[in-house]
This record gives C-alpha cells, sequence and structure tokens, in this order.
C-alpha cells in the first residue's frame, strides 16, 4: 500500500560546490556534510545523486527503488522520474550558466533531459542580485560579447527579496547571486553549461571547467523575463498561490491556515517552511521547517494541516487543476517587460 514518502536529501558540497555555505543548516537544522554544501538534493532520482526515503516499509530505499516497486501509483501518468527538486545555499556567486532543452542534450548528452527550472527565494541578505538573462537580443549579439570579452557588462541584474519567484526556462542565461538560499524545481537532469566561473578554480588548482560552445549554441538572449506575482485562489484550509504550468511542472505556494485537502491523480512534492503535519486514512507525518516528502499519485484523502507554507510542485495536468483548485492554469511565465 503506498503511503506519503518522507525524503532524506542526498548533498552537494565541497569541491562540488565551491560556492556553497552553511545556511541549509542554520536556516533548516540540516546535517549537512561541510560548511560548503550547496545544495540538498530533497527529491531525487538522479543516478549517483539520488535521495532515500526516512519513513514506513519502504524506509532505507532509494526514489528509484521505490519506483521500481510501485510503479506509476507513485509518479502518475510519467515515465521514470522527470522532476528533481532542490534547496540551494550560495554563500558565493554561482558560475553564469544556460540549460539546454529536451532535443538538444538528448542528441549530444547521451539521451538525458534538458533542463528548465524555477526559483523560490527563501531567504537573501538585503541588496542580493543574481543573473536574470542578457542585454543583448540576438544570439549574434551574444556571440560578438563574448568575443569582444563584453560578457560580464552584458549581464542582467535583478535584486531579490524572500518570496520572489522567477522561472528559468532552457536558453536563458543566469547565475544565482551570493547570499541567497532558493528552492528549486528542475527537470530531472545535470546538463549545464558555464559561460564563465569567476576565475575559480577545481581541486586540481586549474580552472574549472567552461562550455562557451554548447552555451551559445543553446542560449536565448531574446528571453527578457520578470519574476512571476502569481494567481491565488481561497480554498479549504486557507489559499492556494499558483506560479507556473509548463508541460515540464507546475509550482504552488500553499498557504495552509488549518487542514487544507490535497489534489489527487498526480505525485506531489510538498516542502514546509514551518511545522505542518501531513496525514492520510492510515497515518501521519510531522513535516518540519526545510523537509520534504512525497505523496504517491494514487493516494486520495491526503491532507496537509497547521499554519505555515507548504510548497508544492508537481507534473503537468491542467485538467486537475481547473477542477481541484478552481483556477485556469496559464504559462504566466512568458511576461515580458
Amino acid at each position: 500500500m503506498v503511503y506519503p514518502l518522507k525524503m532524506k536529501p542526498y548533498f552537494r558540497h565541497g569541491e562540488d560546490t565551491p560556492w556553497g555555505g552553511s545556511a541549509l543548516k542554520t536556516l533548516f537544522g540540516k546535517d549537512i556534510p561541510d560548511d560548503r554544501t550547496g545544495e540538498a538534493l530533497e527529491v531525487s532520482a538522479l543516478p549517483g545523486r539520488e535521495s532515500v526515503i526516512e519513513n514506513g516499509p519502504l524506509a532505507g530505499l532509494t526514489l528509484t527503488a521505490a519506483i521500481g516497486k510501485w510503479g506509476h501509483d507513485l509518479t502518475g501518468p510519467v515515465e521514470g522520474f522527470p522532476l528533481l527538486l532542490k534547496l540551494l545555499d550560495a554563500r558565493d556567486m554561482l558560475s553564469v550558466q544556460v540549460h539546454p532543452d529536451d532535443e538538444y542534450a538528448g542528441k549530444n548528452e547521451g539521451g538525458k533531459l534538458g533542463k528548465t527550472e524555477a526559483w523560490l527565494v527563501l531567504s537573501a541578505e538585503p541588496g542580493a542580485k543574481l543573473v536574470y538573462g542578457v542585454d543583448v537580443d540576438t544570439s549574434e549579439d551574444l556571440v560578438k560579447a563574448v568575443e569582444e570579452g563584453r560578457l560580464q557588462d552584458s549581464m542582467r541584474w535583478i535584486t531579490v527579496l524572500p518570496g520572489d519567484v522567477l522561472y528559468i526556462p532552457h536558453g536563458c542565461v543566469h547565475a544565482l547571486g551570493g547570499g541567497i538560499v532558493i528552492y528549486e524545481i528542475q527537470q530531472s537532469s545535470d546538463v549545464t553549461y558555464r559561460f564563465w566561473d569567476w576565475g575559480r578554480v577545481g581541486k586540481d588548482g586549474q580552472p574549472r571547467a567552461l562550455h562557451m560552445k554548447q552555451a551559445l549554441e543553446v542560449s536565448r538572449p531574446e528571453l527578457k523575463l520578470n519574476k512571476l506575482p502569481g494567481a491565488t485562489v481561497i480554498c479549504e484550509g486557507g489559499s492556494r498561490t499558483a506560479y507556473i504550468s509548463d508541460e515540464n511542472f507546475e509550482l504552488w505556494r500553499l498557504n495552509v491556515a488549518g487542514k487544507m485537502p490535497l489534489p489527487t491523480g498526480r505525485m506531489l512534492m510538498l516542502t514546509s517552511a514551518g511545522e505542518a503535519k501531513v496525514e492520510w486514512a492510515d497515518g501521519e507525518m510531522e513535516l518540519n521547517p526545510g523537509e520534504s516528502c512525497l505523496v504517491p499519485a494514487a493516494m486520495e484523502g491526503v491532507t496537509v494541516s497547521g499554519r505555515t507554507t507548504v510548497l508544492c510542485s508537481t507534473t503537468p495536468d491542467h485538467d486537475a487543476i481547473r477542477e481541484q483548485l478552481g483556477y485556469r492554469a496559464e504559462l504566466v511565465a512568458g511576461m515580458e517587460e
């Protein structure tokens, strides 16, 4: 019988994330491996970087093992596990980077998925900034800026605050800034092409690898996106704010003020900002700040209760959104200045 899975994250740290810090421990009490821990892969089926189940009969198994046992009862009508949920701590700037679409990654990266993602800012130091696109309009202009050493001058910087949401489709040049902690939902992919890495070196003492050719081939400099305002509707147990619905994922904020029934028919990844309780017919689970769980698609009658914010990511299902959440899902991420 399926049940909600509390997940133990896989941590990327040390030389893998030289820009990381210790905020995942100070903010959420996570048992990070060192003070350069950049990523907690909260719900992950990436080979070699899988999250592990902490509760119930499947405790100790990887997410992939759970999919092998439960199949579509866990994932719903999707193949494999197409999403990846992370918490990131950027003590310093990340590299200036870009991700490909599915077609390019499939042809050039051994059949991997491309990478579209979204960020919700959990914490930001005053004045914290990040790179969100470039101030050139064509691929030719971007190539010229790179060739003439003007990439840094062409970056589009924005200041962010806690609660800001940014949609980063494939081809959008970006870089997470220092002093920012984010929630990230993305396609299940590790394909990243670096334009620039601020002169950092790896554990071998050499500059970290750049991927200029690939980065230029997949970039879409015409993207000029804004932070997303979201659309909020009142519902039983509080309200729900919808930010993104695209072909890869949906992102909601559950503003829990009581006991809130959860939608059914697809898997839900929940991450609580405070103390919350997930309940179902024959069990319950406490979620502490920063903890994540995976609600199987086949489950019905699951609720989340408390007085806090719970972030929810899921696979797209436009009909279910209209019927169960009471609003018309739209791709709001294409809003331009």
